[in-house]
């Protein structure tokens, strides 16, 4: 973990589809995202992508982690609460190793939890944490 990284500065990889949000995942067929090199979302490709299948469950988006500001954030324990929750999931097929990340240094889930939060990452969209909100 880069220590020298400014907390407030991360990124959240579970961001919306918006513009100005960076793209940096396609899902596959198989439903496992398949990381890219960043790409700023821009209204033409929203439009381009209007009317189909909800953005977020065709394509991994991150932005800056507002905090507090998040549903997601424990003022408690200064934290994103989706990254546990995320490595919680009974995924069949978890990863043990690190695969190629676009954002990794600057993203919030592996710098509060380390590779951990990593292993489940490419098996997640959008629509797994509105689930997960419903449940918890």
């Amino acid at each position: 973990m880069e220590a020298d990284i400014n907390p407030s500065k991360k990124l959240c990889p579970s961001y919306i589809g918006k513009a100005g949000a960076q793209l940096f995942g396609v899902v596959n067929k198989d439903g496992k995202v398949q990381f890219i090199t960043p790409l700023t979302v821009t209204e033409e490709f929203l439009a381009l992508n209007e009317g189909k299948n909800n953005l977020e469950q065709r394509f991994r988006f991150m932005g800056k982690c507002v905090e507090k500001g998040c549903a997601q954030w424990s003022s408690e324990e200064s934290k994103c609460t989706l990254s546990h929750k995320v490595q919680d999931l009974d995924i069949k097929y978890k990863n043990t190793e690190l695969l190629p990340c676009p954002i990794r240094n600057n993203c919030r889930w592996f710098f509060q939890d380390g590779k951990e939060a990593c292993f489940s990452c490419n098996e997640v969209i959008r629509n797994m944490e509105e689930l997960l909100l419903q449940e918890g």
